[in-house]
């Protein structure tokens, strides 16, 4: 049996401690270790399986889309970007007419402060720790 707690110590950059168990699969808002082991997830995957592990209805969209294009970078026009952008922004407050899709928490926190530098002109940053 493969120690994949062993290969992960061995070769990941250990930023986060790890728990002892070695998740394999999830369905819903439960995983499994690899010992067969049943859990709740209460982290939902960090925010990305916030609607459930192997959620059908989203599972079908992915593989749908899969089919079709993998991915598309916003330099070019893409249709489900369209009618994704164009839904987003019809139930968002009024004066909101533009958004800026973002594929992590980092870029998204760099374009916030790009877009307050450009609407303030200011350029100083206040930072917290803790």
């Amino acid at each position: 049996m493969v120690d994949y707690k062993a290969l992960e110590d061995k070769y990941e950059v250990p930023v986060y401690p790890k728990r002892g168990i070695v998740l394999v699969k999830g369905c819903g808002a439960k995983v499994w270790d690899s010992d067969g082991k049943e859990y709740i997830d209460c982290t939902a995957g960090v925010g990305v399986a916030n609607a459930g592990h192997c959620n059908p209805a989203i599972t079908a969209a992915i593989k749908q889309q899969l089919d079709q294009l993998v991915t598309c970078y916003s330099i070019f026009p893409n249709d489900k970007r369209a009618l994704y952008l164009q839904k987003l922004l019809s139930v968002v407050p009024k004066g909101l007419t533009h958004a800026f899709l973002c594929n992590s928490g980092s870029e998204t926190v760099e374009a916030a402060i790009k877009f307050a530098r450009a609407t303030t002109k200011k350029r100083g940053i206040i930072a917290l720790l803790g």
